[in-house]
């Protein structure tokens, strides 16, 4: 009797260890335990949506959306998930657990939402999904506020937004020609990027970027950006993207910048989200010089004819314009091209090519000869900077940045093939040159502080991609 008695108590414990040993009354869902009770499952796991049986793979298009990492719950929200490719548009109303199924599709698909409401934001142009990746997370952020100010001036101290960390933020532009301030402040060293967010595939709105140098207490303009981040071939909208390093000895330096748009249906205001984000430690420095040597400076320039006037390339306008001037074919120079004045083809460089286009190594340029002639601009001012040395450009297959020296570029390769006057011809590795001088050394400054002695500072203007032209003439 005893024996029996034992026995039922060792089953009646078993029975207790057993059933909680199962966590009984703990009802986990995504590793997370449930208040309304349940059987236990693994993390991951819907015990009413089982998942497909080993071996099967799901060959529906499905969409997650999260936002802090959570499936983000659309609640009374009509948000649309749209696949969109060449030959089909395909639209699903979010489900109310934050995801959406397209069913059976097939190919690859841009996809992205509408309907968000206006206090978050993602990238519209970031998610793609393929015959090998059909489940796609959508990430959603929230809207970042800059610290201070209302955007209204260059300058901080009257109105300037301030901003010191990394974050999304949206720019509302009431008008085509207004943009709004923006000066960060950087916290460590590395390279960010600053990337708007439009959606090209609404193709309503092109966002630009003006990007400035300088400290809080003087800042002038660099150049616009106007593209270089996602784009539709054809479209309206182009997304600006800007990359920028910031050495350890720059930390506590500023990046000044101005956010614009344009409206294609002209209505405003307009919204251009963006974001400013760390993506890699800084691999380059100032001590990373990468000499330049030329490879299209071939042949003696030409003597100028006795009856031939030299004109600069603004040709008395003080207005630079790119649009005047063509790489011509032939001769694989740059020339004066005008259709219509030289249909007939007078100067045997092809229809429409006129005269070839010089650049200045030793000569006198009205645009620029205060500071230096380019030929001496191995050390210019008081201190003898080498204005040759072009600091801080991007490389893009190696991601990093490095200073191109074009010292022996200009003083020997160009020099070499100069003629007599001190002119050499204008070659595309020439021209880029030119350009990049232009920019990094801030010959124009859109009318903040004009360096003494740059075009600009004379009276010169130039579109963004007419710079280059500042040391440019032509004989005729």
């Amino acid at each position: 009797m005893k024996n029996k008695v034992v026995s039922v108590l060792l089953l009646i414990l078993c029975v207790v260890f057993c059933l909680s040993g199962c966590g009984l009354g703990n009802y986990f869902e995504n590793g997370k335990p449930n208040s309304n009770g349940g059987a236990a499952t693994e993390p991951g796991k819907d015990p009413e949506n089982p998942p497909d049986e080993p071996g099967t793979v799901s060959t529906h298009y499905t969409v997650s959306v999260y936002f802090n990492n959570e499936p983000y719950l659309p609640g009374d929200n009509d948000i649309t998930v749209v696949w969109r490719n060449r030959n089909e548009v395909k639209r699903v109303l979010l489900g109310s657990d934050g995801k959406a199924d397209a069913g059976e599709l097939s190919g690859t698909y841009s996809v992205y939402l509408s309907g968000l409401p206006k206090e978050y934001t993602y990238d519209p142009n970031g998610y793609v999904a393929t015959a090998s990746e059909r489940q796609v997370s959508v990430l959603l952020v929230s809207v970042s506020t800059p610290d201070r100010g209302d955007g209204s001036t260059l300058y901080v101290n009257t109105g300037c937004y301030s901003m010191r960390h990394d974050g999304t933020y949206r720019a509302v532009i009431a008008g085509e020609n207004q943009s709004l301030f923006y000066e960060y402040k950087p916290m460590s060293a590395g390279i960010y990027v600053i990337e708007s967010w439009v959606n090209i595939y609404d193709d309503e709105v092109n966002p630009i970027l003006h990007l400035y140098n300088g400290s809080t207490q003087m800042k002038w303009f660099v150049r616009t950006l106007d593209g270089g981040g996602a784009a539709s071939d054809g479209g309206f909208a182009k997304n600006f993207r800007y990359e920028y390093a910031v050495a350890k000895n720059e930390v506590g330096g500023v990046c000044t910048f101005a956010v614009g748009g344009v409206s294609k249906t002209q209505e405003y205001p307009l919204y251009v989200d963006f974001c400013i984000k760390y993506i890699g430690e800084y691999t380059g420095s100032y001590a990373d010089i990468r000499p330049q040597a030329a490879k299209e400076a071939r042949g003696k320039t030409p003597e100028p004819k006795p009856d031939e006037t030299f004109f600069g390339a603004d040709m008395g306008t003080k207005l630079f314009d790119a649009s005047q001037y063509a790489l011509s074919p032939n001769t694989g120079k740059y020339h004066r091209y005008d259709p219509e004045l030289y249909k007939d083809n007078p100067y045997g460089f092809g229809v429409g090519y006129g005269p070839m286009l010089m650049c200045a190594l030793t000569a006198a340029m009205p645009a620029y000869t205060v500071v230096t002639s380019l030929y001496e601009a191995n050390s210019v001012g008081p201190n003898g900077s080498n204005y040759l040395m072009l600091y801080n450009m991007w490389i893009e297959n190696e991601q990093k940045f490095a200073t191109f020296d074009y010292t022996n570029f200009i003083r020997i390769d160009y020099y070499a093939v100069r003629n007599s006057r001190g002119y050499c011809y204008v070659t595309e590795e020439l021209r880029k040159f030119l350009q990049k001088f232009a920019e990094n050394h801030s010959l124009y400054t859109d009318g903040v502080g004009p360096g003494i002695g740059t075009p600009e500072a004379g009276g010169y203007s130039a579109n963004q991609d007419a710079l280059w032209l500042f040391a440019c003439g032509f004989y005729e």
